[in-house]
């Protein structure tokens, strides 16, 4: 009878986690249910819907994906455990000592933001009032996550060789869809430059040093901080705290943490192979900061809204990981550990700039982003035989 309930409880959860879509996080990433997601559930327009989506969330997904930027942050700390058995360090224990940096490693994936009051979504379950992200407005989520992927497929046919989406659109929309991609390591759309890309991921990444280190005050107004380019992302009065904790009030004193957990994020997801082509490392040394080992250099960027979600999840696994860990140095882990050391001994942005230029090296800058070898094959059309001695 237990056997039974378990393998029940499974399918169920399978059936309704099919409420959500695949999200293109390379090494996946699992939302964290808080009192304040149920309170503001018990709140909402669409009580009975989101508590079965926060169920999913808190419950089901776990069962399904792999929490596995979790795993690689915590490996990169001071968990130790041998290459490939990266989940054990998954202990509770850990993962609540860390929980705010772990939700900084979450976010790129889940950002929260505000709906538009004065033209919110034309959706029955989505609150205008509530902060949107997985966790307090799951169905909302879903909804608005679907469309940003059937739009954006629309989009870059009409619009080639330019993003689907920019300033003024939704956070969700732009970070997995948009111009935002490089929070994950991807490029904004294809054709894109791989130079192009690494400049707006070393951009991205002087920011969150900045949030850090202290150095960038979290009150602040994006737009003047004096990151080059970064105003034409975030154009707007929006803060730092606007950006990384809108609705979420716990998290705001320990910006720091949160700000370095994105960056790691941006980092970890280089490594995925979905986002990503990187080469063989040589071993040797980085120039410039020759502490560290210089990872393999990338060969090319890829674009999600192209790509088969299906074939782009096969490399967010634990058995992806384990695979690269045990025959890359230095892998992922080792890579986020160098970046997390830097932090703690509170390295200048000029010094992290040293090793962020040896972890993300161009084999070629002009090298032109595409979906890469993950789009579904199309099976070929056979045509009339029209000779005994070859098909047309």
């Amino acid at each position: 009878m237990k056997q039974y309930f378990g393998v029940r409880r499974f399918t169920v959860a399978v059936v309704i986690a099919c409420m959500f879509p695949p999200i293109a996080s390379a090494f996946q990433v699992l939302p964290r249910i808080t009192d304040v997601d149920r309170k503001l559930a018990s709140l909402g327009e669409s009580q009975w819907m989101d508590g079965i989506g926060q169920w999913v969330v808190g419950n089901a997904l776990p069962m399904i994906k792999s929490p596995v930027h979790e795993a690689i942050t915590l490996n990169a700390l001071d968990c130790v455990v041998q290459a490939g058995f990266e989940s054990e360090c998954l202990a509770s224990a850990t993962v609540l000592q860390n929980q705010v940096l772990l939700y900084g490693v979450r976010w790129p994936d889940d950002p929260p933001f505000g709906l538009n009051k004065t033209s919110p979504p034309r959706v029955e379950d989505c609150n205008p009032k509530v902060t949107l992200r997985s966790t307090s407005q799951p169905k909302c989520w879903k909804t608005l996550f679907s469309d940003a992927d059937r739009t954006a497929k629309q989009r870059i046919t009409k619009r080639p060789g330019e993003p689907a989406f920019g300033p003024g659109d939704y956070l969700l929309y732009r970070s997995h869809f948009g111009d935002l991609q490089f929070f994950h390591s991807m490029a904004a759309f294809d054709g894109e430059a791989a130079s192009d890309t690494v400049r707006r991921m070393k951009m991205w990444a002087q920011f969150l040093w900045g949030i850090g280190t202290g150095t960038i005050a979290k009150d602040r107004f994006i737009r003047t901080v004096r990151v080059e380019q970064l105003e034409h992302y975030f154009p707007g009065d929006l803060t730092a705290i606007n950006l990384f904790a809108t609705g979420i009030v716990e998290v705001r004193k320990d910006l720091d943490k949160v700000a370095i957990g994105v960056l790691l994020h941006m980092v970890q997801d280089s490594f995925s192979e979905a986002h990503a082509g990187r080469n063989a490392e040589t071993g040797a040394a980085c120039e410039f900061i020759p502490r560290f080992a210089q990872p393999g250099s990338m060969r090319q960027f890829y674009s999600y809204a192209g790509q088969s979600a299906t074939l782009h999840d096969h490399e967010d696994t634990f058995k992806a990981l384990g695979t690269q860990t045990l025959q890359i140095s230095p892998s992922v882990v080792d890579v986020s550990r160098a970046f997390l050391t830097l932090w703690q001994e509170r390295a200048s942005w000029a010094d992290a700039e040293k090793y962020f230029d040896c972890a993300f090296a161009l084999e070629n800058p002009s090298a032109k982003a595409g979906p890469g070898p993950f789009v579904k094959e199309v099976a070929p059309r056979r045509e009339a035989r029209t000779s005994d001695s070859s098909w047309n």
